[in-house]
């Protein structure tokens, strides 16, 4: 259609931009006349505070506080955002009113305002006034006991309004949506501030604009407007405490993925009453131990979190996800505080909701995370008699669930997951915004695309596609991280994607995010791989039989059951739970030949990149690839060991041959090993250094007269038995202590 893509042309090009990225920007659904707006966003654009609910109320009452001298508390959350808030509305307070704060601890308060917690306020500072901010909107009760000891409240929130409302001044945009209503608790107390003192709001900007990009709300409309005006000015000039913990300079990836996380995990693990200071506070000494305190937590937390992940998926092998499309799961040992972070990971691990629950006694506590297409907290809502406590929005939600209900919740959940969405809401669905040509200007495009700048939730970094058969990886030093360089474009692949140099000829289809960089003075677009796969199977037999040899490594016996056409055919009429294991390139087109459905399913090479079990073809699967959430793999080549078909046997469901092949592996002489261990040493004692592994292999099998493949299986001999060693420098390690090579489970497979 020219007259249409000219028509595109010449309408980006009145707005000054390419015809690309306008079509993108509408992609996304902005209006061609918003795009000006959105391209720069604009503080008089922000939402006039009184067309807030209850904001002019809130504003008066909190007014007259501060002129009365009433004793002021500030009651916040114990994440990034509620504590963000707290801070900002301190310091605007501080020095105008008699204002003290107050933040939960999750291990002994728990969330929001509990009743032990306002007691001992009540006790020990009995204030006039309690403000909440990012808490309060589902705290009718505890309202009702401040107001019975005296004590005004007003609520300030962004979640999801229930039933019963607190009766009390109430400043949710949530409440009525009939203005922008998409803050985070930070965007309403920001608001609260701008209401009470006007332009002095601007001061406390980028505090507003980290609790913004860290509570993953929708970065549009104030949003945007708060987070790029923040970033920026914290950039122009950053806080003391805030330089300390986040640089000089600040993204909004930094915040998701540096800083935010820093910043709650002294919450997630505890109290977070100590990470105020790093706001409030200007004494270098406090400071700097303050931040190197949050570097210590945070990581702990990644490690706690870490163990959660696998004790949950541990758990979840054996399951049959061609039911199951909801992970609800419980541990007393479990770590409150890590469980959404963990439950987030196994939502994007296996496409589907998860809930994570901790506890012992009458009550579990936990959260939930979801996928898009779920509306996780109107789900919850159907059993939300079965919870003692439970709040959120679409993609998270918490909950405390009784006890003595936790089996019936899991039964019926999962039966209203399966009765009300649609099995392809949980198949893998690549978020890819444009595809991309190899001619593209890619530079001239990353350094466009700044423009999008904050990048977050609801305006995330766009991925790209880009697909061609002569797409060729080089591994990137001794390391699994993988490159593509091809005239002004770099694409990086980070550790999962080490597979792809054994790739060959196959055609690839590559999905990344990118931006501008700069090594020695070179300026370039570099992108980094979100997902890859492979478009046609055209790998070296060679290169996959080198990625086979981890198979070598299992010791055992078993023959899987011969099964029919017919049979691998019902097992592919569901989407989920059958793989289909083949060895090489010339094994994958004979098994199309006898079942051309295979040619629709995915193909993946040594790897996943999720748990997911989807249908899928999986040729060479690497040593460690996990088949235990798999109801069926189907051998259809030859694998090296029988030892192999036991472990996959044993991890899986059920593992069955369509045509399989008896196992078989090339045999390796005692003579062999010898030569081989001596041209190590003899590498060892030149200092030789090798940049890749490929290289190491490639020189051994050449000083020791043998083959490849002689070489890499010689290796995870040595290997395993300690007599060899390669740095991640590339430099060579030998030992000379004497050993049985029989106590070498890969010997006793190849032994000749």
């Amino acid at each position: 259609m020219p007259g249409r893509s000219g028509d595109i042309a010449e309408r980006a090009a009145k707005l000054g931009i390419s015809e690309r990225l306008f079509t993108l920007l509408t992609a996304r659904g902005i209006g061609e006349e918003e795009i000006p707006a959105f391209l720069r966003p604009s503080l008089s654009a922000l939402t006039p505070p009184g067309d807030i609910p209850g904001m002019t109320e809130a504003a008066a009452r909190l007014r007259r506080a501060v002129n009365a001298g009433e004793k002021i508390l500030v009651f916040g959350d114990y994440d990034c955002d509620g504590i963000c808030a707290v801070c900002l509305l301190m310091l605007a307070l501080r020095g105008r009113a008699d204002v003290s704060y107050f933040i939960p601890n999750r291990l002994t308060d728990g969330y929001g305002m509990s009743m032990g917690a306002l007691r001992s306020i009540v006790a020990e500072r009995r204030p006039d006034l309690v403000v909440t901010v990012d808490c309060g909107i589902t705290a009718a009760p505890e309202v009702e006991y401040l107001k019975s000891e005296g004590i005004d409240v007003i609520v300030t929130d962004h979640h999801e309004p229930q039933d019963s409302i607190p009766d009390c001044i109430v400043v949710d945009p949530k409440t009525d949506r009939k203005c922008f209503s998409d803050y985070c608790g930070a965007g309403v107390a920001l608001q609260l501030v701008r209401a009470l003192f006007g332009e002095e709001y601007r001061r406390y900007l980028d505090i507003c604009a980290l609790a913004t990009v860290a509570d993953v709300v929708p970065l549009r409309g104030d949003n945007r407007i708060i987070a790029a005006h923040g970033i920026a000015a914290h950039n122009a000039s950053p806080r003391k405490g805030l330089k300390m913990l986040a640089g000089d300079k600040l993204t909004s990836q930094d915040i998701m993925f540096r800083v935010a996380p820093r910043i709650n995990a002294a919450g997630r693990l505890g109290s977070a009453s100590k990470v105020a200071d790093l706001f409030l506070e200007e004494d270098y000494f406090l400071l700097k131990t303050l931040t190197e305190e949050l570097e210590r937590d945070n990581a702990r937390r990644q490690e706690v979190c870490e163990q959660v992940v696998s004790e949950a998926k541990a758990m979840l092998r054996g399951t049959d996800f061609s039911d199951t499309h909801i992970i609800v799961l419980h541990s007393p040992h479990w770590e409150a505080g890590v469980l959404g972070i963990a439950a987030a990971r196994l939502t994007e691990d296996f496409l589907c909701p998860a809930v994570l629950l901790t506890g012992e006694g009458s009550e579990y506590k936990g959260s939930a995370r979801s996928v898009e297409g779920v509306n996780i907290f109107r789900v919850l809502s159907e059993f939300s008699d079965r919870f003692t406590s439970f709040g959120g929005h679409a993609q998270a939600a918490g909950l405390t669930v009784k006890a003595e209900e936790y089996e019936e919740f899991v039964r019926d959940i999962t039966a209203y997951i399966a009765e009300n969405f649609a099995v392809d809401t949980f198949m893998p669905h690549p978020r890819r915004d444009m595809s991309l040509t190899p001619d593209t200007d890619f530079l001239a495009f990353a350094r466009e695309l700044e423009l999008l700048e904050p990048t977050g939730y609801g305006n995330p970094r766009p991925v790209f596609g880009l697909s061609s058969d002569e797409m060729r990886f080089k591994r990137v030093g001794f390391g699994p991280h993988v490159k593509y360089a091809s005239g002004d474009l770099e694409l990086m692949g980070f550790s999962r994607y080490e597979w792809l140099l054994a790739a060959g000829k196959s055609g690839i289809s590559a999905d990344f995010g990118m931006e501008t960089a700069v090594f020695r003075n070179r300026l370039y677009a570099q992108g980094v791989l979100k997902e890859a796969s492979l478009t046609s199977a055209g790998m070296d037999d060679k290169d996959a039989l080198m990625l086979s040899l981890g198979q070598l490594k299992f010791a055992g016996k078993f023959t899987p059951e011969e099964v029919s056409a017919e049979e691998v055919r019902r097992l592919l009429s569901r989407p989920f739970g059958t793989a289909i294991v083949v060895f090489d390139r010339s094994e994958y087109d004979r098994l199309c030949e006898r079942l051309p459905e295979a040619r629709r399913l995915p193909v993946f090479l040594s790897v996943t990149r999720r748990a997911a079990p989807v249908d899928q073809v999986i040729v060479a699967p690497s040593a460690d690839f996990d088949f235990g959430y798999f109801s069926d793999v189907v051998i259809a080549g030859r694998a090296l060991t029988e030892g192999y078909l036991k472990h996959i046997a044993e991890s899986a469901g059920r593992c069955v041959s369509f045509g399989a092949e008896p196992p078989q592996a090339e045999k390796v002489s005692d003579d062999e090993l010898r030569h081989i261990y001596s041209a190590y040493a003899a590498a060892a004692r030149t200092g030789a250094r090798y940049v890749s592994p490929e290289a190491l292999t490639a020189d051994i099998a050449a000083r020791a007269g043998v083959s490849v493949y002689t070489a890499g299986v010689s290796a995870l001999v040595l290997s395993e038995l300690g007599l060899i060693s390669v740095s991640d420098r590339g430099m060579i390690s030998v030992s000379g202590t004497k050993t049985d090579l029989s106590r070498s489970v890969v010997y006793s497979n190849v032994r000749r």
